[in-house]
């Protein structure tokens, strides 16, 4: 792991719309017995505040708890100095930035779209709880990419969640010089391994964003030309045929 660690407890429950009692019942007593274990101050992250207000839930009901912080997306989460977070319907960016937080924890996640925590649940295996749907598979990516990423990985300042000019650089001519040589780079999937690699939700969501631009043929420039040798994606090749680092 070179970037963000996430090594603390992690749940998830069944889709929220479905039976909405009983996942957000199931995230509160795992929730409520973290802080118990763990100590701190239980952060409910929310969407927005309204939700909470127009209805009369398990969730909302929690919210009035002593010893609960509420934050929504908009807001930011101020006012909390650490412990277990409850984050209610979360999407794939804001979920990764409380997952990220470094006064997190323990998570506990009650999704709605499923595809907004795919990733996370690849990098983390959360625990199950409840009917919660089976783990979703790991992504699918040619060992080549893989390679590719790897080399990625192991150069970039994760820091810098690819903010950086040299990083984003360097992060251009990986996917570039796999997509030139007849590899798809399905975004989703760059994505969640890259989190299942240790990098910060920033920057997996900026490759991802680098990934379904130039994966779609889209230009996307590099700046001062390739850094790395013009054979570099043949050595990626046996690389991956011998099983050398494609997967570390």
């Amino acid at each position: 792991m070179f970037g963000s660690e996430r090594d603390y407890p992690a749940a998830i429950t069944q889709n929220g719309a479905r039976e909405p009692e009983n996942a957000q019942r199931a995230a509160i007593t795992w929730t409520v017995r973290k802080r118990a274990e763990l100590g701190g101050t239980v952060l409910l992250f929310v969407p927005q505040k309204g939700t909470l207000a127009r209805n009369d839930n398990a969730i909302a009901r929690f919210a009035t708890q002593p010893g609960v912080v509420v934050a929504t997306w908009r807001g930011g989460v101020s006012g909390w100095s650490g412990g277990p977070v409850l984050a209610a319907w979360p999407s794939r960016e804001k979920l990764v930035e409380v997952a990220d937080d470094p006064r997190t924890r323990a998570l506990c996640v009650i999704p709605w779209l499923e595809k907004d925590t795919t990733a996370w649940e690849h990098a983390v295996s959360p625990e199950r709880l409840d009917d919660a749907a089976p783990a979703p598979s790991a992504p699918r990516l040619d060992p080549v990419v893989v390679t590719g990423l790897t080399h990625l990985t192991h150069s970039v300042n994760h820091g810098n969640n690819l903010a950086g000019a040299l990083d984003y650089r360097d992060a251009v001519a990986v996917l570039r010089t796999l997509r030139r040589g007849g590899y798809r780079l399905p975004a989703d999937d760059v994505y969640a391994w890259a989190l299942a690699h240790g990098w910060p939700g920033r920057g997996a969501e900026r490759l991802r964003e680098l990934a379904e631009k130039i994966d779609a043929g889209r230009t996307v420039q590099l700046k001062g030309g390739s850094p790395f040798r013009a054979d570099i994606l043949e050595i990626w090749r046996a690389a991956a045929a011998a099983g050398d680092g494609s997967d570390e």
